[in-house]
C-alpha cells in the first residue's frame, strides 16, 4: 500500500490547529469573562444560575477537552510527518 504524505501541508494544517486552539482559548476566555461581568454571582432567578451553570461546566470541561483533542490532532500530523519521512530515508 503506497500513502502519500505531503510534509508541507501537513506541518501548515498542524500549526493551523494550533492557531485556532489559541483563538478558541482567547474568545472562551474572553466569553468568560463577559458572562461572569453580566451575569455575576449572587443573582438568584433560574435563568441566571442555569446559564452560568451551564457555562461554567462547558467553559470548564468540554472547551479544555476539545482543545487538548485538537492539540493531540496537531501532534499526530506532525508525528506522521516525521515517521514517513524517516521511514522513506531508511528505504
Amino acid at each position: 500500500m503506497n500513502i502519500t504524505i505531503n510534509p508541507g501541508a501537513a506541518t501548515d494544517d498542524a500549526a493551523q490547529i494550533d492557531s485556532l486552539v489559541q483563538s478558541i482559548e482567547e474568545s472562551a476566555e474572553t466569553l468568560n469573562n463577559a458572562i461572569k461581568n453580566t451575569i455575576p454571582t449572587g443573582i438568584q432567578t433560574t435563568w441566571s444560575e442555569t446559564v452560568r451553570s451551564n457555562w461554567e461546566s462547558y467553559y470548564t470541561a468540554d472547551i479544555p477537552q476539545a482543545l487538548e483533542d485538537m492539540r493531540l490532532s496537531a501532534t499526530n500530523l506532525r508525528l506522521a510527518v516525521e515517521q514517513a519521512l524517516n521511514y522513506d530515508q531508511e528505504k
